[in-house]
């Protein structure tokens, strides 16, 4: 069975030989993920650095007009990526968060300049990576921010909060520029370049639920959610979704507007056996274990009985489970021999029938 076929199994629950793992190698992992870059012509403003992880800045084609430090993720140093949001790390090595919203009025939709999904260099190392590196494996493009995320980093967290209770048609106006001008043509995009799936990240959960009313989020964010995913399956494309936090009661409308994969990087926090009662069979989960209740000094033995836990309790329908690694796992209190252990317990536990 190609990886291919192992993760389509898995998505589908046809029953794959093993649960398929993500591990981001080439030759060790069933899925492969695939970045686009920069417009070629883009720079960011005078002040900044780009946004952009300097791993996959160096192994790209797009340039900055300077050299690149490798410590640019480092909290000294902003950074601006191509929609003008401003990010700052607050710790060493991380991604960091935005501190800078462009977007200063919602009356300012209609002159928001986007960037260009067309543009040329975006997908200048997509087919070539796919064609060398991939081989059978399921490959993802990364769609990077989702549309709520990329709304707040607009506007600014609290501002869009309080517009979403006072002008919501406005902020359905935000999310529709997104989805049609931006979304909808990188999912096309990253179809034409031979993805098998799209995957974006949209946190949504806070430690004890969701961050704004399911009413609000069914009127506003189901809808432009579904056309996303119908333009995705609409050209066979698998969709996939990472989010964390509490986010139990947006799951059954994110399966109703057709998500097929969610990534969650803290699959126990809503409890695994309640979320597997309620779910499993019905969407597939692609995890690694706990980052917040189950990892952070765990020893091998844990790791191990934790992962064989996990499988049957999401991936025992034969599917419903994808492994991954937390890439930052320093980040998260974990180390990456445990993320290596880890792995070697979904190869022991995780041949179907799951036993």
């Amino acid at each position: 069975m190609t990886s291919y076929e192992r993760v389509m199994r898995a998505i589908e629950f046809r029953g794959p030989d093993r649960v398929p793992f993500a591990s981001g190698v080439p030759g060790t992992t069933d899925v492969f993920m695939m970045l686009h870059y920069p417009a070629r012509d883009w720079q960011p403003d005078p002040g900044y650095y780009p946004n952009l992880h300097p791993a996959l800045y160096y192994i790209g084609n797009w340039r900055f007009k300077k050299s690149m430090p490798l410590d640019v993720q480092s909290s000294g140093r902003e950074r601006q990526d191509e929609f003008g949001c401003v990010w700052k790390s607050v710790m060493e090595k991380s991604i960091g968060e935005v501190v800078g919203h462009p977007l200063k009025s919602l009356e300012d939709i209609g002159s928001l300049r986007l960037p260009d999904p067309h543009a040329p260099g975006r997908f200048a190392r997509f087919a070539f990576y796919r064609r060398v590196a991939a081989g059978n494996s399921f490959v993802l493009g990364h769609l990077d921010n989702g549309l709520w995320e990329r709304m707040h980093f607009l506007r600014g967290f609290g501002d869009l909060l309080m517009d979403i209770a006072v002008q919501p048609e406005r902020v359905g106006a935000l999310a529709d520029r997104l989805v049609d001008e931006w979304y909808i043509p990188m999912i096309r995009r990253h179809a034409a370049f031979g993805a098998h799936g799209v995957i974006f990240a949209d946190d949504w959960g806070m430690q004890d639920g969701p961050m704004i009313s399911p009413k609000s989020w069914i009127e506003i964010f189901k809808p432009r959610y579904s056309r996303m995913f119908d333009a995705a399956h609409g050209l066979g494309l698998k969709t996939f979704m990472h989010s964390c936090g509490h986010i139990r009661a947006y799951l059954h409308d994110l399966i109703d507007a057709g998500l097929d994969v969610i990534q969650k990087d803290d699959i126990c926090f809503m409890g695994l056996e309640e979320l597997a009662e309620e779910f499993a069979g019905k969407i597939c989960f692609m995890s690694m274990l706990d980052i917040q209740r189950v990892m952070p000094g765990a020893d091998d033995a844990k790791i191990f009985e934790e992962t064989r836990r996990m499988i049957r309790a999401v991936g025992a329908k034969d599917g419903g489970l994808i492994g991954t690694y937390y890439t930052q796992p320093e980040a998260a209190g974990c180390t990456w021999r445990q993320m290596f252990v880890m792995r070697a317990a979904f190869l022991k536990y995780g041949k179907y029938p799951v036993a």
